[in-house]
């Protein structure tokens, strides 16, 4: 019966098809803004992560980020998904819009993190359980990538330091 399993998969989609769904740039909410002194808003948050297509499948999800200029997310790595090793989950992460650099962990300590530039159109594949960290230093301008992982919605877990311990966030929307 095990091995009826895979192929029920293969074929159920061929006999009862699915639906297309898509996520509408406007329902991934927008960064919360202030005025600054000079009258003009700019965002609070300086990083903002949305999650677009979630829970559609068991085998990939997608979500935004975006990295305001001269600000970084928290060193992260993409944990398990399930309870097996093999439910680890990986990420592509393809840059939309501006200049950054993706970050991965010091080889020795007192060293510098290693640096993978990215700009638009580029893509880095984040292996399962790798810490890294996105970064923007421009000056003027959002660094937007997508991160498309494997499962079915996203694990992401926030570090103090390369590192570091576990940080317990109860806002999944932001950082």
């Amino acid at each position: 019966m095990a091995s009826l399993l895979p192929l029920i998969q293969d074929i159920l989609p061929m006999i009862i098809p699915a639906s297309i769904t898509v996520t509408k740039a406007a329902d991934i909410l927008p960064p919360v803004t202030e005025a600054n002194g000079d009258g003009q808003e700019r965002s609070k948050v300086q990083v903002i992560s949305r999650n677009a297509v979630v829970d559609k499948t068991d085998k990939m999800c997608a979500s935004v980020l975006i990295v305001k200029p001269k600000a970084s997310s928290s060193v992260r790595h993409y944990g398990e998904q399930g309870t097996l090793l093999s439910d680890a989950s990986e990420a592509i992460i393809y840059a939309v819009l501006g200049k950054g650099a993706i970050l991965s962990p010091p080889k020795d300590e007192g060293e510098e993190p290693g640096r993978h530039e990215l700009e638009q159109g580029d893509f880095a594949f984040i292996p399962a359980w790798t810490e890294h960290q996105a970064v923007n230093e421009c000056e003027e301008g959002d660094f937007h990538l997508i991160v498309i992982r494997s499962g079915g919605h996203p694990v992401e877990v926030n570090l103090t330091d390369w590192g570091g311990a576990e940080v317990k966030v109860n806002n999944k929307q932001s950082q």
